[in-house]
């Protein structure tokens, strides 16, 4: 999954953002926390930019607080990460060029290690970042411009260009920059024409194109600073680069990960984070369930332990909803994800058998096995409510009539294409969730004229098998949030055909040359506003060919033990460290 947010208007001081709110606790009702796009500040002058950040009310320091999550990161490698979780971990260890700052329901992007979010006097062609003083790598060395330029070379090379894309392709102006320039390790570097390294405190960037979305790529892992003699290549995975509060004392694979105080991060160069507890483990294996029932029951130290990202499970919501003081120690959060079932338009080319998959889906009954109504509203559209210009239609108009599918219309179309007993390769993790709800998905589609395979994977490893283009499976679950809530980064990343490769998040293979026209015409709107509707009405045409089944806008309860505190959620509606404490 990925993260979400903001949508960059060109040198504009006040910006929109995808709300990702908590929404504390509903009173008694199952009804979701709105998502809705709210107003977020962009800290161009550096004001807000400034350490340290604002006390949080009741916190205090001492102690470690164990965060609960099924498996270990894929990569702990900045430069290679995209999902939620892992983000969540790298942007507590290792800071960037930008970050948000998140006050209660104000959020402002601010620069982090730089003294503000970008300054540019040409409309978004060229990018100048002035590095604050006194900022230092968790080795004690200072941190300088040559390590950002080294950090985004490095994520040019084919090896390591599994994270986030926007930077490279910008520089590169090519969707293959791995063919334009793969990365300084034989030698070359990207030329001053790229980016320039005047000095130690500045660096500047130079796109060939406007890109006035820049300040907020720079908050992605691609700028986590990296010092070139320390550049293991496939040993950052396991040594990542560390400047935050916090750096990695020990890891145990798919085990545990221990994080202690960094003595060497400076609170007066930092807007966002604190260092209120002394460490923090990460403990990997616990399924919803256990993590649920232990910080329910409270014994011992899950006192002091919390849910990194899981959700209450279906099974416990009654017993924790419906109790008001277990009711008290969930984040009930509305996402800015979509989740939907991607269909392999490579393997699954009739779009009649593609229209049917989307007819006979049952997307109420799988979503009962996550828990109905707490796991979100059951969607209609590919993108989010929380990105703008977001407009509701239904297509073939069956969710909001019949959201248990309609088997029986499924099966004429199928039998209309001459396609009755369509073999279905169904691929998804192998967790207790994801199994019932591949049951329910099975036999809503079978008792629709499919045939059936399910193919379990293992949880650690699917999503990069997913995401391989030769992965010999025809439907799989897929889920996205913008990395700032506009279309910019949703439909030019999953349905523009120019991007299909390993790694990358079209995992529909969908390759539509009128699709990709229209996603070129649309990001040459500089108008937020007028690109908003533009993507919306893109997402409906889109969705004429199905490269994607829309099954609903996430909700997520967060879990904390009753000795926590400062609980919310960050610009990935995963749990934020930043802001945690030990009550007592």
């Amino acid at each position: 999954m990925k993260p979400k947010k903001i949508v960059g208007v060109a040198m504009a001081a006040s910006l929109l953002v995808g709300g990702c709110s908590a929404g504390g606790q509903n009173s008694g009702t199952t009804d979701a926390p709105k998502n809705e796009v709210s107003k977020v500040s962009l800290d161009k002058d550096g004001s807000q930019s400034k350490g340290p950040a604002k006390e949080v009310p009741g916190s205090r320091k001492g102690g470690t607080i164990t965060a609960l999550w099924r498996q270990d990161q894929t990569h702990y490698d900045p430069g290679q990460m995209q999902t939620s979780p892992d983000q969540t971990i790298s942007e507590l260890i290792s800071r960037r060029l930008t970050m948000y700052k998140i006050e209660g329901d104000k959020t402002t992007l601010v620069g982090d290690l730089a003294t503000n979010t970008g300054e540019s006097t040409d409309g978004g062609k060229t990018w100048k970042y002035t590095l604050k003083d006194g900022i230092k790598h968790s080795d004690g060395t200072p941190i300088v411009a040559a390590d950002f330029k080294w950090a985004v070379e490095r994520s040019f090379y084919e090896k390591y260009n599994r994270g986030f894309p926007y930077i490279q392709t910008w520089l590169a102006d090519s969707e293959e920059f791995s063919k334009v320039y793969n990365g300084p390790y034989d030698g070359k570097e990207l030329g001053n024409d790229k980016i320039e390294v005047p000095d130690d405190k500045t660096i500047i960037f130079k796109l060939p194109k406007p890109h006035p979305d820049f300040p907020f790529a720079a908050a992605l892992g691609t700028t986590v600073p990296v010092q070139k003699a320390k550049d293991s290549k496939e040993g950052l995975d396991a040594n990542p680069p560390t400047n935050g509060p916090y750096k990695i004392e020990s890891h145990v694979v798919d085990k545990s990960l221990k994080l202690v105080k960094n003595e060497f991060w400076d609170p007066n160069t930092d807007p966002i984070r604190h260092q209120f507890v002394d460490g923090f483990t990460i403990n990997f294996g616990p399924l919803p369930p256990e993590i649920t029932d232990r910080l329910t029951a409270g014994a011992g130290d899950d006192k002091n332990a919390t849910a990194l990202y899981h959700s209450v499970p279906a099974e416990r919501i009654d017993q924790v909803m419906n109790d008001p003081k277990l009711k008290a120690q969930v984040l009930d959060v509305a996402t800015s994800a979509s989740e939907v079932y991607s269909i392999n338009t490579t393997r699954i080319t009739d779009v009649n058998v593609r229209k049917a998959l989307l007819t006979a889906f049952p997307k109420e009954q799988a979503r009962q096995t996550n828990g109905g109504p707490f796991y979100g509203d059951l969607s209609t559209t590919l993108g989010s409510p929380a990105n703008l210009g977001w407009k509701k239609y239904d297509l073939p108009g069956i969710t909001d009539v019949n959201p248990k599918g309609d088997p029986e219309k499924a099966k004429k179309m199928l039998t209309d294409a001459g396609k009755l007993g369509q073999s279905i390769s169904f691929g998804y993790s192998q967790q207790p969730n994801r199994e019932k709800e591949a049951l329910a998905i099975a036999d809503g589609l079978e008792k629709a004229g499919f045939k059936v395979e399910k193919i379990p994977m293992q949880p650690k490893t699917f999503n990069d098998a997913r995401d391989t283009v030769n992965n010999n499976l025809d439907l799989y679950w897929s889920s996205w949030a913008a990395d700032w809530p506009t279309g910019v980064t949703v439909y030019p990343e999953i349905y523009d055909g120019r991007k299909i490769g390993d790694g990358r998040p079209n995992n529909s293979h969908f390759n539509d040359p009128e699709i990709n026209k229209e996603i070129d015409r649309i990001l040459a709107i500089d108008d937020p506003i007028k690109q908003g509707d533009e993507f919306s009405k893109l997402d409906a045409k889109i969705m004429e060919k199905v490269p994607a089944i829309p099954y609903a806008y996430t909700r997520r309860l967060i879990m904390s033990g009753t000795n926590v505190g400062g609980a919310s959620v960050d610009t990935h509606g995963v749990l934020n460290f930043a802001n945690l404490f030990l009550k007592s």
